[in-house]
């Protein structure tokens, strides 16, 4: 083999190698942005208990820690709802003001309002405002929060100035008991109680929803 033969090899089998090299690195990205929550924390929303009784009263619950939460007191037709642990209380609170003159359900952390959940003028789409108190630096104010996706199917985001920082997606359940159940996915280093309150939140007002004939949705 002379050196212009070599030199051809050389080449060829350099050219082999940036093209394995491209394939694989197009092929992990592809997995990156098929599976953006990969690594993210999983919570599973369990809305029968929003409906009352005794028989399921977990309403959130973590797939990696086990941790839970529990509807307290109160259903989506009985308010004030109390959120939390029995053992420690109350974490969370949804009201529905009395004398407002919109349909809207106002949600307090640990004592103190934080958002408003209000009927919007189209189409029924939510309406984020805030309920006028300043809560700590981790917690998100209204103006700062999005929804985008189709929430009566239980698949949207949350975003935060304009990152996604929730994503709320159906999953197959492996228990039948479980098929009214959904997935909220959460990345690390996040406050996890805000943003499982506001879908906690959304689920009761699309509850709302159901009885009188109106629709929820969101803009895309």
């Amino acid at each position: 083999m002379d050196s212009n033969d070599f030199l051809l090899l050389s080449l060829a089998v350099t050219g082999l190698v940036l093209l394995i090299s491209l394939f694989v690195g197009t092929s992990e990205r592809a997995v990156i942005e098929e599976n953006p929550i990969s690594g993210w924390k999983k919570f599973t929303i369990r809305p029968e208990a929003l409906a009352g009784g005794d028989n399921q009263r977990t309403l959130v619950s973590s797939q990696e820690s086990g941790g839970e939460l529990e509807v307290l007191s109160g259903n989506s037709g009985s308010f004030p709802i109390k959120i939390g642990h029995r053992r420690h209380g109350a974490l969370l609170v949804i009201e529905k003001p009395l004398l407002s003159l919109k349909s809207s359900l106002k949600i307090s952390l640990l004592g103190q309002p934080w958002i408003q959940i209000r009927t919007g003028r189209k189409e029924g789409i939510p309406r984020l405002v805030g309920a006028g108190t300043r809560l700590a630096d981790e917690v998100p104010e209204a103006g700062s929060l999005r929804l985008n996706g189709d929430l009566p199917a239980r698949e949207y985001e949350i975003r935060v100035r304009e990152k996604v920082i929730a994503t709320v997606f159906r999953e197959q359940a492996d228990d039948s008991a479980d098929e009214g159940s959904y997935r909220v996915a959460l990345p690390e280093g996040i406050p996890e109680l805000p943003f499982l309150a506001l879908v906690v939140g959304l689920e009761v007002e699309l509850a709302a929803c159901a009885r009188p004939a109106r629709t929820l949705s969101l803009e895309s």
